[in-house]
C-alpha cells in the first residue's frame, strides 16, 4: 500500500483510462490530494467525475473524451490540453486493452498494441510541451507478463501475431522498453516509470471470453486485487518522493524492482523508439 501522505494541491494530473478500474482509484486519490484532475477516456466518465466530486469534495475533477484507438483522437485531445492548461504535472498512462480477437483499429493497427502502446506514445509525445514546463512525472501502467513479449521492429502495427495474449505481452514489452527510452529523450525535469499494478479484478478481464474469464477468476481469484489495492503502485510512482533518480525504472508493490535483461537491450530501445517516432510521423500525422 501507498502510505505517502504528500499533497498535490495547485498540481495537474491527467489519467487515462480514469473512467474505471485501478484509473478511477487513481484519479480519485489525486483529486482528495487536492490536485486538478483532468480523466481522459473513451467513455463517457461524467458519472465517475460526479462520483469523485462527491468523495473528495475537489471540485477540479473533469473529464475529457479521447480514443487511443484512433491517432486523430489522440493528437486533438493532446493539443487541445497543450492549449487549455498551463502545465502538466502527472501524466498517468493507464488505459488500456485485452483484445482476444483479430481487431484492427481505424489507423490498420492491431487493436492492442495501438491502445495499450502507440496511442499512449502518441499522446506522451505531443504532452511533453505541457510536461515540460514543470517537474513532472509519466506514469505508465505495464504488466509483469512484459518478460514473454518480443518486439518486431518490421511489424509495429501488430499484424503477423496471432495468440491474443502474445499481442498483449508484446504490448507490454513496448511500455517497459518505452519508458527506458524516454529517460534518454525527455527534459531533466520530467521522469518517467512503469509498473506492474499486479492482477487487477477490472474490465480487462471482460474482454476475454467467458469461459476463461471464469477459469482466470477461479484459478488466480486469491490472488487478484481490488481497484483500490491495484492504484497503490500507480499512486506511489505519481507523488513518493525522491524517486526522479529511479527514472526509467519498473515498480511493483510499491517497490522498484530489476527488470529482466534482454539481449541488446540499450540498442533495442534505442531502435523501438526511432521506429515508433518513424511509424507515428508516417501513419499518424
Amino acid at each position: 500500500m501507498c502510505k505517502c501522505t504528500a499533497r498535490l494541491d495547485g498540481k495537474i494530473v491527467l489519467v487515462t483510462g480514469g473512467n474505471s478500474g485501478i484509473g478511477f482509484e487513481t484519479a480519485k486519490d489525486m483529486a482528495n490530494r487536492g490536485a486538478r484532475v483532468i480523466i481522459a477516456d473513451v467513455n463517457n466518465a461524467e458519472q465517475s467525475v460526479r462520483s469523485i466530486v462527491e468523495t473528495t469534495g475537489n471540485k477540479s475533477v473533469e473529464y475529457r473524451h479521447v480514443d487511443l484507438a484512433d491517432f486523430k483522437s489522440v493528437r486533438a485531445f493532446a493539443e487541445d490540453i497543450n492549449k487549455t492548461v498551463d502545465h502538466l504535472d502527472i501524466l498517468v498512462n493507464n488505459a488500456g486493452c485485452f483484445s482476444n480477437k483479430n481487431n484492427f483499429t481505424k489507423d490498420g493497427v492491431e487493436l492492442t498494441m495501438q491502445v495499450n502502446y502507440l496511442g499512449p506514445f502518441l499522446l506522451t509525445y505531443i504532452l511533453l510541451e505541457s510536461l515540460a514546463k514543470s517537474k513532472s512525472r509519466i506514469v505508465i501502467v505495464s504488466s509483469g507478463l512484459y518478460y514473454k513479449g518480443e518486439v518486431d521492429l518490421q511489424d509495429l502495427r501488430g499484424l503477423k501475431t496471432k495468440s491474443s495474449l502474445k499481442r498483449y505481452m508484446n504490448s507490454k514489452l513496448c511500455t517497459v522498453l518505452w519508458t527506458k527510452g524516454l529517460v534518454k529523450k525527455m527534459p531533466q525535469n520530467v521522469s518517467a516509470f512503469c509498473l506492474h499494478p499486479g492482477m487487477v479484478r477490472t474490465n480487462i478481464l471482460k474482454q476475454l471470453n467467458i469461459s476463461l474469464e471464469r477459469y482466470m477468476n477461479v484459478l488466480f481469484g486469491f490472488l487478484v486485487k481490488s481497484s483500490y489495492e491495484g492504484a497503490q503502485t500507480i499512486i506511489h510512482a505519481c507523488i513518493a518522493p525522491n524517486i526522479e533518480k529511479m527514472s526509467g525504472g519498473y515498480f511493483s508493490d510499491c517497490e522498484l524492482k530489476p527488470t529482466v535483461k534482454l539481449k541488446n537491450e540499450e540498442a533495442l530501445v534505442e531502435d523501438l523508439w526511432n521506429t515508433t517516432i518513424l511509424f507515428l510521423k508516417q501513419h499518424a500525422a
